[in-house]
């Protein structure tokens, strides 16, 4: 077991959930990295690290997250990004992998033994078989829970419900294609609002609210790719900050952590 002020932390995934733990673990004083696409699917851009990507950096919540081009030796106050076209940075540079990269239907890519401890949010792993731990990531009463022995619960493709709307307040791509946005993040709009286009097909919105995710200009997108999330409450201010799902499951990955540098975790031999 390592020092806990000592370990190197790399995030996959810097989207909402992702980002949502690099700014826990950072700001517990944690050396914690995040790595994810060259052009980043992350919907909630401006509250995911991985749009420093694309900005070269980004603040939220007044933390910094911001690009390297080289590894990194974590002396700044920012959380480092990278992507996976880096080869600079050996992942075996790292005491702990945490999978972030949610993708429904799709199989995770980190494994048990890839590094020292290994973390998986939500569905596709199954602990501690492939994994060290599992972080439930569905809404209800368990979510943030720490999985040391099974699977989280599986994604079932509907929205969890804001103010009542589930699918209405998602929008995804009518086909394949560039998306060419109308609005932006923390604009309100109103139900049937024009939103955008794909491949020249129109977008409106399914409901009144504030845009609180949205897919950056001229990202190619496949047919069914979620693009836009609207949020029926309409507080802007809440599209800028971490939401309370991804700091319950932050909470989680901060827990895990801890029983595994104190020693406590189930061993999974």
């Amino acid at each position: 077991m390592s020092d806990l002020f000592n370990i190197k932390i790399l995030i996959r995934g810097g989207g909402d959930l992702g980002s949502g733990a690099a700014l826990k673990l950072h700001n517990s004083g944690l050396k914690t990295a995040v790595v994810d696409l060259p052009q980043p699917l992350s919907i909630r851009r401006e509250v995911s690290c991985s749009t420093a990507l694309m900005r070269n950096s980004i603040a939220i919540e007044g933390v910094r997250a911001r690009r390297v081009t080289e590894p990194p030796d974590f002396k700044g106050d920012f959380i480092p990004v990278f992507t996976i076209n880096d080869d600079f940075l050996p992942l075996t540079q790292f005491d702990v992998i945490i999978d972030a990269a949610l993708k429904s239907g799709e199989r995770r890519i980190t494994s048990r033994g890839e590094a020292p401890f290994t973390v998986g949010l939500g569905p596709g792993f199954q602990a501690p078989e492939d994994i060290d731990c599992v972080i439930e990531t569905g809404r209800g009463h368990n979510l943030g829970h720490v999985i040391w022995s099974g699977c989280a619960e599986d994604h079932t493709g509907r929205p969890g419900p804001i103010e009542g709307a589930t699918v209405e307040r998602v929008l995804r791509a009518p086909s394949e294609g560039k998306f060419k946005p109308l609005k932006q993040i923390g604009d309100i709009v109103q139900k049937n609002e024009l939103i955008g286009w794909v491949a020249g097909r129109e977008l409106r919105a399914g409901i009144h609210g504030v845009i609180r995710g949205l897919s950056a200009e001229g990202l190619h997108l496949k047919k069914g790719e979620k693009l836009c999330d609207i949020d029926p409450r309409g507080i802007r201010r809440h599209v800028f900050t971490v939401s309370d799902r991804s700091r319950c499951v932050a909470g989680g990955v901060l827990e895990a952590l801890l029983t595994w540098v104190s020693g406590k975790a189930p061993s999974g031999e």
